[in-house]
């Protein structure tokens, strides 16, 4: 009784009521947190005004790395340090597609978005994946202007191109009206033709007049290993190839970028300086590799050798 009045009294006079808000403080409080609210809001609303495809169609300077690891906690990590997208590899990679669905979910959760690349340019692979929903997708070894042409009908219904109705989590699982899904499919995920092969690289005045293509990307590697020289990547043939891609792409109004493993700062600028509107740097592979070697080594220096 007595001992409670007080407890009531001593919470209304200092304004420390648990429910209520009936104090200055709590009102002051409850309007500070409003505001802080809101401000988080606007400023997600804002950044997320343009998406992924749109940003890539106008040219920003996307950046982005490789995720090859099967655990999707990776994805969902690195993502929340702002990269632009992350590529989810199934060409080089055991990732197989339970675990691209659970990357593009923890993509999604970290704010980022999500491009896969398929194994290879086959419709039934191309299929799955894109009703998944994911941000983009990108097309590997693409060898001819006819091969690119392959890959984009089997993103676009009919009678833009060939793709197979069956949305799941693409439409939001039904969420999304499907007739309004299929009007906004050709918007909602990001088409991306990978130039590897010497083969659409003589192609490639005819490859840019395909509709529907939205991005190239370059893979200089398989670029060299077309002409017989393998990861030879700054032999002056290929870069002589390499910087005609980007001329052609940028004449004909289309964005080009390029993946390269490398993360040392002079390598990055050399690339952007050749005029590509967005990269793809170095993975979570080979991060873990060279944060693991690199603090392996602090650890030898601070406490020494072991003694046999």
């Amino acid at each position: 009784g007595k001992n409670e009045a007080g407890s009531r009294l001593t919470a209304k006079n200092t304004g420390t009521q648990l429910h209520g808000g009936d104090s200055v403080f709590c009102r002051k409080r409850d309007l500070l947190l409003g505001i802080s609210a809101l401000g988080t809001y606007e400023k997600r609303k804002e950044r997320k005004m343009k998406t992924f495809r749109e940003k890539l169609l106008n040219g920003d300077p996307l950046v982005g790395l490789e995720i090859a690891f099967c655990d999707p906690t990776v994805t969902e990590l690195i993502g929340q340090q702002g990269f632009d997208f992350l590529w989810i590899d199934t060409e080089h990679s055991a990732i197989d597609y339970q675990t691209v669905l659970m990357h593009i979910i923890a993509a999604r959760s970290a704010g980022t978005a999500s491009i896969i690349r398929i194994p290879f340019n086959e419709v039934f692979l191309a299929k799955r994946v894109l009703e998944m929903g994911p941000d983009g997708i990108i097309f590997p070894q693409i060898t001819s202007a006819e091969d690119a042409r392959k890959a984009i009908n089997a993103c676009l219904y009919p009678p833009l191109g060939e793709r197979g109705f069956g949305p799941r989590r693409a439409c939001r699982y039904g969420k999304m009206p499907l007739d309004e899904y299929v009007a906004k499919a050709p918007e909602l995920t990001a088409r991306i033709i990978q130039i590897e092969h010497v083969g659409l690289y003589n192609e490639l005045d005819e490859a840019l007049k395909i509709e529907g293509i939205d991005a190239f990307m370059i893979g200089p590697c398989d670029l060299a290993g077309s002409i017989g020289r393998v990861n030879d990547i700054y032999c002056p043939e290929v870069l002589g190839m390499i910087d005609t891609i980007v001329e052609k792409c940028r004449a004909a109004g289309k964005t080009v970028g390029i993946a390269v493993g490398s993360m040392a700062e002079k390598d990055l600028e050399f690339w952007r300086d050749r005029g590509f509107n967005f990269m793809s740097s170095a993975g979570d592979m080979s991060m873990m590799f060279w944060a693991s070697q690199a603090h392996y080594e602090t650890l030898r220096r601070v406490y020494g050798e072991c003694k046999d």
